[in-house]
């Protein structure tokens, strides 16, 4: 009887004690609150994995004293939304902006660079001529392919347009807008696409590719017919 007496009185004490920790801290929550030092920070309602854009449906806010607010926190959901994860956020984890980065950001990843219904598609430095040392990333290009076809009497080559206006994404692995020219050249990655994505990788099988480099303002967008090497000939 006796040791179930202590038990009860434990747990009653335990719970007072439970009790008056959460009513300290609601008093001292209100203490802030009338002192006006108190202010709303963004958490994360979820698990946000790396390189994700975030929406509002994945922010929560939640008040905290002010002078705990790190520098750099997040408190208003704009400064957050359409902004990319540099690495995994973690339900009500306060959101800092050194975890976010824009999609102009290198430190975003070449994925971040894509747009929508758009693929990146790297060409090998040995299966096209890119105008080594003249082309950077951010610059705009068209896109030839020259190959055989086998015709009933003859064998004709043609050269033809897959895509035109196609951003340069990346020279090898930088993501930067200038690459020195003693770089040596090793891939060039555009953004098409995915129909220009799987041509060009027909004629990188089948033929050669081209990167012909256009003028920053020159956006237009046209029907080009494909020339056969008669044509040369008149």
């Amino acid at each position: 009887m006796k040791k179930k007496f202590v038990l009860l009185l434990a747990i009653v004490l335990g719970l007072s004690a439970a009790f008056g920790t959460f009513q300290y801290m609601e008093d001292l929550k209100q203490t802030y609150k009338l002192s006006g030092n108190y202010t709303q920070v963004a958490v994360a309602k979820q698990h946000i994995r790396a390189k994700t854009v975030i929406t509002k449906e994945m922010l929560d806010f939640k008040e905290m004293p002010a002078e705990y607010v790190l520098p750099g926190t997040i408190v208003d959901a704009k400064d957050a939304e359409g902004k990319i994860t540099v690495g995994d956020i973690f339900p009500g984890e306060v959101i800092l902006s050194s975890k976010l980065t824009s999609k102009g950001d290198p430190a975003a990843g070449l994925s971040a660079k894509i747009e929508a219904n758009k693929r990146a598609i790297s060409i090998p430095a040995n299966k096209v001529n890119a105008l080594h040392g003249l082309i950077n990333v951010g610059d705009c290009v068209d896109v030839l392919a020259t190959f055989d076809v086998e015709e009933p009497d003859k064998r004709e080559s043609y050269t033809s347009t897959l895509a035109q206006n196609v951003p340069v994404l990346a020279i090898n692995n930088s993501l930067q807008t200038s690459v020195s020219e003693k770089l040596e050249l090793e891939t060039v990655t555009l953004m098409v696409e995915p129909i220009h994505a799987q041509q060009i990788t027909l004629a990188l099988e089948k033929g050669s590719i081209q990167l012909v480099l256009r003028a920053p303002d020159d956006k237009q967008v046209q029907p080009i017919s494909s020339t056969k090497i008669q044509q040369l000939l008149r």
